[in-house]
């Protein structure tokens, strides 16, 4: 064989391996959020994945809008497209993990658990397979007007029970404008974690471990509820029975209201607009309630590729790394006042001691519900029995159309049918 043919051998097969590097693109993989992408916080979490696919250029995370729609996950789970990193309220991830959307994470995590409550860390199983790993989360806390406080002649220390709440709500009515306190009462979402608060602090449950049967049929659910309704009704805004936490955050806002029951955005809200006045925390488990908690899980859709899957985990593994919560915690960029503000804050609880926390320590009672929380969807099948009969039930009882009896009653016998199904 003469050299010039051995040279054009070499020199095709040269080209084509120098061909097969440059088509050797890095795979992509998709990061659904539960917010719009060009939001602040979509911006926030955009800085993040930057950051990773800058040091990992085997791999193109691209970030996706979405929300916390439950038709809409459900049809993009069951879409055949399987290059999905999913970002799922803790309430839908044991319920897609029961239709066997999401993939079966256990043996990739087994040294992560100790970063969490277990409380937090149970939710993201099912059928004792980790479907979900924690994320970002909140507890819910009792915030307040200092300015309407002040006027009342209130002296928030002392407000270490519900009793003393109630106390401190009718100094509110007696010397001010202002309204005592922000509840929910339409048929929605809202209603169902508010009113559980109270369910959860005066001693019941809503199903017991094996999730087959109904635990709320109690007097201490009646006296919770009862308490909410007919005793904080009294204090509440006027609109309450038909109000949201979005009506709640905007009474709130406008110095209406003295206290509301929100999360760490309810904090930086105020704060957004101008800090008219001063806000303070008390912690819901300091007067025996216990907080609503609603942790982000991340998750991988069921049937993605061995290849997709394993950059899926290790770019979750950085998603809860120290390095990259600390970023997350530094907030979503407001322009019109050239400051970050948190809207989350981190699900591990090693990481109260981090830089972020030292540095903004008003933060940390958002994560101190997570010991003793009030869980809203503790098994996959409530999430069915919230929909079609709890929230719907709920609102009833608040506008006077169902008796607290009728209402427990009712969830016990069909929740239990659904629960068995």
């Amino acid at each position: 064989m003469g050299k010039s043919i051995i040279l054009r051998i070499v020199t095709s097969l040269l080209c084509l391996f120098l061909f097969a590097c440059s088509n050797n693109e890095p795979i992509e993989l998709k990061f659904r959020i539960t917010w719009t992408d060009y939001s602040g916080r979509g911006v926030a979490i955009q800085k993040v994945i930057d950051s990773y696919n800058e040091s990992n250029k085997d791999v193109n995370i691209v970030l996706e809008g979405g929300d916390e729609d439950f038709d809409a996950l459900n049809q993009l789970l069951n879409d055949n497209e399987f290059n999905t990193i999913y970002v799922l309220p803790y309430r839908y991830v044991s319920y897609f993990g029961s239709k066997e959307n999401l993939n079966d994470i256990t043996d990739d995590f087994l040294n992560e658990e100790d970063y969490y409550y277990p409380e937090l860390w149970n939710l993201g199983q099912y059928n004792n397979e980790l479907v979900g790993i924690p994320w970002l989360s909140h507890s819910i806390c009792l915030i307040y007007n200092k300015e309407i406080l002040d006027k009342a002649g209130v002296n928030a220390s002392s407000i270490v029970s519900l009793d003393t709440l109630v106390s401190a709500l009718e100094l509110v009515k007696l010397n001010t404008d202002a309204y005592g306190i922000g509840l929910v009462g339409k048929n929605h979402n809202d209603v169902s974690w508010m009113v559980n608060q109270f369910i959860y602090g005066f001693g019941s449950r809503l199903i017991d471990d094996t999730k087959t049967k109904v635990l709320i049929n109690n007097e201490q659910s009646k006296q919770a509820i009862a308490f909410y309704k007919d005793t904080l009704g009294q204090y509440a805004q006027p609109t309450w029975i038909d109000d949201t936490g979005v009506e709640i955050m905007n009474y709130f806002r406008e110095g209406k209201l003295a206290f509301e029951f929100q999360g760490v955005w309810g904090i930086t809200d105020i704060e957004k607009n101008g800090s008219k006045f001063e806000t303070g925390i008390i912690n819901l488990s300091d007067i025996g309630l216990s907080p609503e908690v609603g942790p982000l899980f991340l998750s991988i859709e069921k049937d993605m590729s061995s290849e997709h899957r394993s950059e899926a985990i290790k770019f979750i593994r950085y998603m809860i790394s120290v390095e990259a919560q600390e970023e997350i915690m530094k907030g979503e960029y407001s322009p019109e006042h050239d400051r970050y503000y948190p809207f989350r804050v981190p699900a591990r609880r090693d990481l109260t001691e981090s830089l972020v926390f030292k540095e903004n320590p008003q933060y940390i009672p958002f994560t101190t519900g997570f010991i003793n929380p009030s869980i809203d969807v503790p098994s996959a099948e409530w999430q069915i029995i919230k929909n079609d009969i709890y929230s719907p039930g709920l609102h009833d009882v608040m506008a006077g159309k169902l008796s607290i009896e009728e209402f427990l009653n009712r969830v016990e016998v069909e929740g239990e049918k659904i629960l068995n199904q």
